[in-house]
């Protein structure tokens, strides 16, 4: 799931984009909220973050006014449109500071079931549906998480691509302090 990383006196904090859209407003005090500014009135609409379905993933996009001040990585977003990337530097004229970000975190969940038998990348045995498990965030391994079978835990890092695999280790990046 994407978020947004907004910059307060306190820091950054991320904020999951949840739904299809967001409005950005141009205000010192953001706040999300689907179909509606961050922060109050409709006059200080500066932007629009979309979600599309792009084959099974999601794809975000910004589509801003050229005057609205809006600047992706320091330019004006080509023609008001811009599909988000990693990292992405977000900035209004006269407001906050964004990062776009599409990093996930680990957490234990049931297990959705699959049209496939699903194995569990530590102990190869068939995760059942509803079962607590995890999904690496990196590579999409399926393991299973009960006090009988703590697979995701037992090591260090994911044996497929190195991911953490503390359930507490949170982002493995946070944007620089101005």
């Amino acid at each position: 799931m994407a978020h947004l990383w907004i910059q307060s006196d306190a820091g950054w904090d991320a904020r999951k984009l949840t739904g299809r859209q967001f409005a950005l407003a141009a205000s010192e005090t953001p706040q999300i909220a689907v179909g509606e500014t961050l922060a109050g009135g409709s006059g200080d609409k500066a932007a629009w973050l979309i979600s599309a379905d792009a084959g099974g993933a999601p794809i975000w996009a910004l589509v801003a006014s050229q005057k609205s001040g809006v600047r992706i990585n320091g330019r004006v977003p080509p023609a008001g449109l811009c599909v988000l990337a990693e990292r992405d530097e977000i900035r209004i004229e006269g407001g906050p500071r964004y990062f776009f970000s599409r990093e996930l975190l680990a957490t234990v969940e049931e297990f959705p079931g699959s049209e496939r038998a699903v194995f569990c990348g530590r102990c190869r045995q068939p995760i059942e549906v509803g079962t607590p498990s995890v999904c690496c965030p990196n590579c999409g391994i399926w393991f299973h998480q009960t006090a009988e079978l703590p697979c995701w835990t037992y090591a260090e890092t994911c044996s497929f691509c190195g991911k953490p695999t503390s359930l507490d280790a949170g982002f493995s990046w946070v944007p620089e302090e101005d």
